[in-house]
């Protein structure tokens, strides 16, 4: 009993090591759709860091799709490349938009066709935190929003 009481009263006067609910916020969630037969497809959002250090996106996961990676596209003297990123950090107060031609989440292996309308489910898996569900509709090229407002900003 005097064990599960010290305990208690460390977590008490502790930090709390996990954030609330409202210091990350996922939002404006996409995902470009894709030819029939594709076998990734991209996602973007909006992460918006309410909290007062730096927090980490570790992972993502979809039941609809074999795997989720972050990835980000780089573009180098004229030529892109794309690589995977094992996770992402999102400065204190700061913000961080996965958008065409910056970071995004690849869809790997699709279990279904997907369609303009359709939604994606995705696990949002941040260091320190409980899993954050956010559902993203599927956009026709046409329905895509505007280069100009998703661009990437990353504030170190």
């Amino acid at each position: 009993m005097k064990s599960w009481l010290a305990l208690l009263a460390l977590l008490t006067t502790t930090p709390s090591l996990t954030l609330a609910a409202d210091d990350i916020a996922v939002h404006d969630a996409w995902v470009r759709a894709a030819p029939p037969g594709a076998t990734v497809l991209a996602a973007y959002l909006i992460i918006d860091n309410h909290s007062a250090s730096a927090q980490t996106l570790s992972g993502a996961s979809s039941p609809q799709f074999d795997s989720v990676e972050i990835h980000r596209t780089e573009v180098k003297n004229g030529v892109a490349s794309m690589s995977a990123q094992p996770h992402v950090a999102i400065p204190a107060h700061g913000t961080l938009k996965f958008a065409p031609n910056g970071y995004h989440l690849m869809l790997i292996g699709p279990r279904k066709a997907l369609r303009p309308g359709d939604h994606v489910e995705l696990s949002m898996q941040f260091d320190g935190r409980p899993a954050q569900l956010i559902h993203a509709p599927v956009r026709a090229a046409a329905d895509e929003p505007a280069d100009d407002t998703m661009q990437h900003h990353h504030h170190d």
